[in-house]
């Protein structure tokens, strides 16, 4: 039995033991595997190229990202991402510290003005000596004072704490120290006094915490005159202690001035791959709304003496004041450029047009129009893009807000391109007579959206060019000469001949008409009761009114001299009885008069 519980013993110690080998060998074989994936997975990710040299000139990075692929590009934007990433990160931490260093500034301020309030109070209370009363009042306001006092420096000793606690921000803070001595940097804060090194720096904070552990002491009791003196002490320790925060605080505004110059350099590489990883088909909305989000400038207006280095820094930079001096150089010259090239064009497709013939004055106005104002907004829109305007979400708003006005306005856009047509196919132009459906007169003028014709007395009607192209159009005046015409009804007893030949011989006779064409004749109509006789002759555009009217008094003077006869209405009465009473019938002949028509 013991034997057996022996051997199962041995049997179970000897499968643990291969189990836990079997166990550890594939333990071991699965470590190196793991690793070889991992080397494997990381030598198969491409390495940026662009950021080896992050200063490297816009114009051949662009060449440089030119033959890379997608994923290539991808790569090269996420390594550019983390440089952006880091540099904000550097700013925003400086911005941190430059607040706080202003509000431990502050503080110390307040300090020294309530230890000046509470030296003034113990000297009243002093002065006071014999008026038990008023000297302890005095006493308890410079003792309120010193309360204010301590809180104030005991704040300050709290942001300068918060500021040492922070790696990030004790970093910000040491970089402008180590900087504080370079002679180009103390220009532009434009400060003739020493600088202030580590130690200076140090020695302030010493002197707050001492000013706090003075206060503490001052508050535990003393001799009155032992107590001014020592308020002088700690106020002068106070003014040193915020005289060296103040002066930290501005190297620290000149490096964040530095930093979002190198910033901007960064942005604008970062948007050059930008631009041709869009351009091969990728993503860059994502990237271009961090860009947009972290390129603002965020100024204190309360901090007046920061503001002036961060002004002064910004117009001394070559990516800040320089730089926009010259896009905003470039922006004015193209501008200029176009206001003056703009003319020129004009003036030559204007000549151009006219040794063409053929187009109407209006077309041709029209065209020099376009011509001429469209080089000016054609100038400004590559102006703004020498200022980095995005021209992208410009030109989309326009296309927008056009299909929003061409659905709204559907009916003036139909004038406008009846207006086109006017002054492309020139049925008629400005002094042309023309006849308009029910409108007859002279163009007055026409434009993109109306046409306006001055009628013979003088009225202007204004028709809707869609209206206008769309009616009969009559043009009197098409081209330059026109027939003056008359159609004169004489009865069947008359001469027709000779009426025709006198109709001739007056028409001939004006000195108005026209010698060719010569004037001619004809029988127009035989009707029931008369004979419709034409005649006409030719004369000028121009004259045409003129010896319309004369003829007329002529050919009706002409006619009663001959004693030619016009027929005249004709009444006839006739009674009849019907079986239902008496009816009454007037029958009326009426023959026209002398008429005269213009064709």
């Amino acid at each position: 039995m013991k034997n057996r519980k022996k051997t199962s013993r041995f049997v179970y110690r000897l499968r643990v033991i291969c189990l836990t080998g079997f166990i550890c060998t594939i333990t071991a074989w699965g470590f190196p595997v793991q690793s070889q994936e991992t080397t494997s997975e990381e030598s198969t990710t491409p390495a940026a190229i662009t950021t080896e040299d992050i200063e490297i000139p816009v114009d051949e990075l662009e060449l440089l990202v030119k033959p890379l692929t997608k994923q290539e590009l991808e790569v090269e934007a996420q390594a550019w991402l983390l440089l952006l990433k880091e540099k904000v990160t550097e700013i925003s931490n400086a911005e941190i510290a430059i607040k706080r260093k202003n509000r431990e500034a502050q503080q110390a301020q307040e300090a020294v003005e309530a230890l000046e309030e509470a030296q003034k109070k113990l000297e009243q209370a002093n002065e006071a000596e014999d008026n038990n009363t008023e000297s302890s009042q005095k006493v308890e306001e410079a003792q309120e004072a010193l309360e204010e006092a301590q809180e104030a420096v005991e704040e300050a000793v709290k942001a300068e704490e918060q500021i040492q606690q922070d790696e990030q921000l004790q970093e910000a803070v040491d970089s402008a120290l180590e900087e504080q001595g370079d002679e180009d940097k103390k220009l532009l804060i434009n400060q003739g006094e020493e600088t202030v090194g580590v130690e200076e720096a140090q020695e302030a904070t010493e002197n707050i915490e001492e000013a706090a552990a003075s206060l503490e002491n001052i508050e535990a009791g003393g001799d009155d005159a032992d107590t001014e003196k020592e308020l002088e002490a700690v106020s002068k320790k106070l003014e040193e202690a915020a005289e060296s925060t103040s002066e930290v605080k501005t190297q620290l505004v000149v490096n964040v001035t530095e930093l979002q110059e190198q910033r901007v350099a960064i942005v604008d590489r970062f948007n050059a791959v930008l631009e041709e990883l869009q351009e091969k088909g990728g993503e860059v909305e994502a990237y271009d709304l961090y860009i947009k989000s972290v390129s603002g400038i965020d100024i204190d207006v309360t901090d007046t003496e920061g503001l002036w280095v961060r002004v002064v820094g910004w117009i001394q930079s070559e990516e800040g004041g320089l730089r926009w001096l010259v896009k905003i150089a470039t922006f004015v010259g193209i501008v200029t450029a176009s206001v003056i090239v703009a003319p020129i064009l004009r003036m030559l497709t204007n000549r151009s047009l006219a040794l063409v013939g053929g187009i109407s004055d209006i077309f041709r106005l029209f065209i020099v129009r376009v011509v001429w104002q469209g080089t000016i907004v054609l100038g400004v829109f590559l102006a703004l893009t020498a200022i980095e305007v995005n021209l992208g979400p410009v030109l989309a708003l326009i296309g927008g807000a056009s299909f929003i006005l061409a659905f709204a306005l559907q009916s003036n856009l139909g004038n406008l391109a009846s207006g086109l047509m006017i002054m492309l196919y020139k049925p008629f132009d400005v002094g042309d007579e023309v006849k308009l459906g029910d409108i007859w007169g002279f163009v007055d003028s026409i434009g993109l959206a109306n046409t306006k014709v001055r009628g013979f007395s003088g009225q202007i009607s204004t028709l809707p060019n869609n209206s206008v192209w769309g009616s009969v159009i009559t043009n009197n005046t098409a081209g330059e000469t026109r027939a003056v015409s008359f159609s004169l009804k004489v009865g069947y007893n008359e001469d027709i001949p000779k009426i025709q030949e006198l109709l001739l011989d007056v028409i001939r006779s004006h000195p108005l008409v026209l010698k060719t064409p010569a004037p001619s004749g004809m029988v127009w109509e035989l009707a029931d009761y008369y004979v419709n006789v034409l005649a006409k002759g030719w004369t000028k555009n121009s004259d045409y009114w003129t010896a319309y009217s004369d003829l007329m008094n002529q050919i009706k003077a002409r006619l009663e001299q001959e004693g030619i006869a016009v027929p005249t209405p004709k009444q006839r009465i006739q009674v009849e009885e019907g079986f239902n009473g008496k009816t009454t019938q007037l029958l009326t002949e009426t023959p026209e008069p002398v008429t005269a028509s213009n064709k």
